[in-house]
C-alpha cells in the first residue's frame, strides 16, 4: 500500500493504526434496565443502549423487552460471536411461576425480547450474568443460590436455552454476579461479598491485586470488549449511596480506573433514573466484502514475498 509520500506501507501496519483509532473511539454498551418504564419494576425490564465515553448524555431507551421477559429480572446479557444479543433471566425466576432461569434473543432494534428456552438450572440457583468465549466460540453463565452454596459455571445452548454444568467455582463464601471475558478466552469473575475481581480459569478463581474500591452490593454486571482493546466497562449499584453508575476498570489489576457516568436519581422514589442489569458490547463482525480485500492483499504479500 503506498502512501501519500510514496512511501510503501503493509496492510498489517495500516490494520495496526485503525485498531490504535478505534481503541480510542467511544464503545457503544447495551444493557436491560431493571426499573422497568415507570420504575416499578411491573411493566418488563426495557433494553437500553449509551456511550462508554458519556453514558449519561447518550443513553438512548432502544424499547421493552415486552411481556416474554416481564418481571424476569434480566440479570445478564451478552453478544455472541456473530452479533446476536442474548440475555437470561435471574433474580425473580423462582422456579415456579418462570421455569427458573430463560434464555432470551433481545432484538437491537426495538428490545423485544424472544424467549428461547429454560436453563433448567438446580432448585435453588438462578443465573446472574452470560459471558460470550471468543475462543471457545460458546455462551457461557455463572449461577448461585446464595453465600453458602457454590457459584456454578455452565455453557448455554443458544439453540435451545439448556445449561450444561462446567462444575463448582472454587470461591467459598462468595455471591459471584459478573462474568466477562478477553479475546484470549480469559474469564474474570465479580464477587460482591469481597468487592474484588477475580481471574477464573477453569473453576479456579485467583483474586486480583486490586478491590473493586467500593462497596458493589446490588451491582449490575460487566462486559469486556473483547473484539476490540479488552476495554473493561463496570455497571454498579453503589450498596452505600444506591447510586447507579458505570465505570472502567484495570485489567491488570481488577481496580477501578475512572467512573463514567452516575444516573441521575428520581426524587419522588429515590432510585436510579436507570439499572443496569448487565453490559454488553457488540463485536466488530467483518463485513463479506472486507474479508475478501483483506484475503487478496494479504495474497499480494506473500506473491511479493516469493518473488
Amino acid at each position: 500500500m503506498l502512501l501519500a509520500t510514496g512511501k510503501r506501507v503493509s496492510l498489517l501496519s495500516c490494520a495496526a493504526l485503525l485498531a490504535c483509532a478505534s481503541a480510542a473511539s467511544a464503545i457503544t454498551i447495551y444493557a436491560p434496565d431493571n426499573l422497568g418504564t415507570t420504575n416499578s419494576g411491573s411493566i418488563g425490564d426495557r433494553i437500553i443502549r449509551f456511550d462508554s465515553a458519556n453514558p449519561v448524555g447518550t443513553v438512548v431507551v432502544i424499547g421493552s423487552a415486552g411481556a416474554a421477559a416481564q418481571n424476569r429480572g434480566l440479570s445478564g446479557m451478552d453478544f455472541a460471536g456473530n452479533g446476536t444479543l442474548y440475555a437470561v433471566s435471574g433474580f425473580n425466576s423462582d422456579g415456579t411461576a418462570f421455569g427458573g432461569s430463560q434464555l432470551f434473543s433481545i432484538s437491537t432494534v426495538n428490545g423485544a425480547a424472544t424467549l428461547i428456552g429454560n436453563c433448567g438450572l438446580p432448585a435453588g440457583y438462578a443465573a446472574t450474568d452470560l459471558s460470550w468465549n471468543p475462543t471457545t466460540g460458546q455462551m457461557q453463565m455463572i449461577a448461585a443460590n446464595g453465600t453458602a452454596n457454590p457459584g456454578q459455571l455452565y455453557t448455554v445452548s443458544l439453540a435451545t436455552g439448556a445449561a450444561a454444568l462446567v462444575g463448582n467455582i472454587n470461591l467459598a463464601g462468595s455471591l459471584d454476579i459478573g462474568l466477562a471475558t478477553s479475546s484470549t478466552g480469559q474469564n474474570y469473575l465479580h464477587d460482591i461479598v469481597t468487592d474484588r475481581m477475580y481471574t477464573l480459569t477453569g473453576l479456579v478463581a485467583t483474586p486480583m491485586a486490586a478491590t473493586i474500591g467500593f462497596d458493589t452490593n446490588f451491582s449490575q454486571g460487566m462486559t469486556i470488549n473483547w473484539s476490540g482493546a479488552n476495554e473493561w466497562f463496570l455497571g454498579s449499584l453503589n450498596g452505600a449511596t444506591l447510586a447507579s453508575q458505570v465505570w472502567s476498570m484495570n485489567l491488570a489489576t481488577g481496580g477501578t480506573s475512572a467512573l463514567l457516568g452516575t444516573w441521575p436519581t428520581n426524587v419522588a422514589n429515590g432510585l436510579p433514573q436507570y439499572e443496569t442489569g448487565d453490559l454488553a458490547i457488540p463485536p466488530v463482525v467483518p463485513e463479506p466484502a472486507s474479508i475478501g480485500l483483506l484475503g487478496i492483499s494479504l495474497g499480494a504479500m506473500a506473491a511479493r514475498r516469493r518473488r
